[in-house]
């Protein structure tokens, strides 16, 4: 008989732990696994929970930290414990660790005991990990090797940290697709060079650093475009657009917003720049790569365990606008190399950053979790 998870997340707009998060349910054997999520009641995320025929809960988790939010916390807390009570899941899954506390509390009166793994998807300080109750639960999932090494400094036991790579499916690759329909949708002109990220709107994400260094980028590439692809939900492409303008540059940039299916998009660039402050893993880099395509990124968090530096893609420091420039400059002005590390990019994505590997692992951990 298949063993229930009851797997809790809090965001209802779609980005990259989301990604994986449907990723993960549509590859689960159902024969073994019978997955439940508690996620807000409305949004992207819950419709494509709904096509996965996965069976849902509309649950707001308000932020554990926030003073204002207390009562909303104990009510939130209250709901969650009458849930577990109801459907008995032989283990829980937080999806990422702001909603650790709120789990870690739901379960302490039930009379069953529940097993918690909790997924770490973004760079932590290891003050933070007892704060989140992360050296409390069952076992914890790092997005990456830098994760997982915060996590044992900041007190989680070593054998109880498993570093799992997120996958993609290559399935729904093709490197080869036309990227024109994209451009002439996104208003780029003809013959635009065309660079891109594809990541959620936050100020972590490096937006404001890939800004300050178009000016350079396009006074050498005149023809270069820049295109974010991503949901914003606080109004930060308004500031973006903002500074695009005091820059001067404001028609060379284009938000698409979130994209169910990022592969055309993706399929659209000559080059793939991802400007993060703070990156977990980079989920989207992966696609990028597997799309074919170079990539230059960060040495933040996990990055520089998925670009392999010279081969399939080039590493700046985070927040270095002129590093950033100059890197982009270098692989625009020599498309042999470009076009080379998207190659060696393609090779590498399959290699070591396949779902069926990494939900194979995680299935693993499951077992191990609830003892099968």
């Amino acid at each position: 008989m298949a063993r229930r998870i009851l797997y809790v997340h809090g965001i209802g707009a779609i980005g990259g732990a989301e990604r994986d998060l449907l990723a993960l349910l549509k590859s689960l054997d159902r024969d073994k696994w019978e997955p439940y999520v508690v996620c807000p009641g409305t949004g992207p995320l819950l419709d494509q929970l709904q096509v996965l025929a996965v069976p849902t809960h509309g649950l707001t988790l308000p932020p554990w930290r926030k003073f204002l939010s207390f009562f909303q916390r104990r009510s939130a807390v209250r709901r969650l414990r009458d849930l577990v009570t109801h459907l008995d899941p032989a283990m829980i899954h937080v999806n990422d660790i702001w909603w650790v506390p709120h789990t870690l509390r739901a379960v302490r009166y039930n009379p069953a005991s529940v097993p918690i793994v909790a997924h770490v998807r973004q760079e932590i300080e290891p003050a933070k990990v007892r704060r989140y109750g992360l050296d409390r639960v069952d076992a914890v999932v790092a997005i990456s090797r830098q994760v997982e090494q915060s996590l044992i400094v900041g007190g989680v036991s070593a054998n109880r940290v498993r570093t799992l790579y997120s996958g993609i499916d290559f399935s729904g690759t093709q490197p080869q697709t036309d990227g024109q329909v994209i451009r002439q949708r996104a208003g780029i002109p003809s013959g635009a060079i065309l660079l891109g990220t594809v990541a959620n709107l936050f100020p972590r994400k490096g937006y404001e650093v890939m800004l300050r260094a178009l000016p350079a980028i396009i006074h050498a590439v005149p023809t270069a475009h820049y295109m974010i692809v991503g949901s914003d939900e606080n109004h930060y492409a308004d500031r973006l657009m903002k500074l695009a303008q005091e820059l001067k540059f404001a028609e060379h940039v284009h938000m698409v917003g979130c994209q169910d299916a990022v592969h055309p998009f993706l399929a659209s660039l000559d080059l793939y720049v991802h400007p993060a402050l703070m990156e977990g893993f980079g989920i989207a880099v992966v696609e990028a790569m597997a799309m074919g395509k170079a990539v230059v990124a960060t040495t933040t968090g996990g990055l520089p365990e998925v670009v392999e530096q010279g081969e399939t893609g080039l590493l700046v420091p985070p927040g270095d606008a002129e590093s950033l420039s100059a890197t982009v400059i270098a692989l625009l002005e020599d498309k042999v190399r470009r076009e080379q590390m998207g190659r060696n990019g393609m090779v590498r994505a399959q290699e070591r950053f396949s779902l069926a590997a990494s939900v194979m692992q995680m299935e693993q951990l499951y077992g191990e979790v609830v003892g099968t």
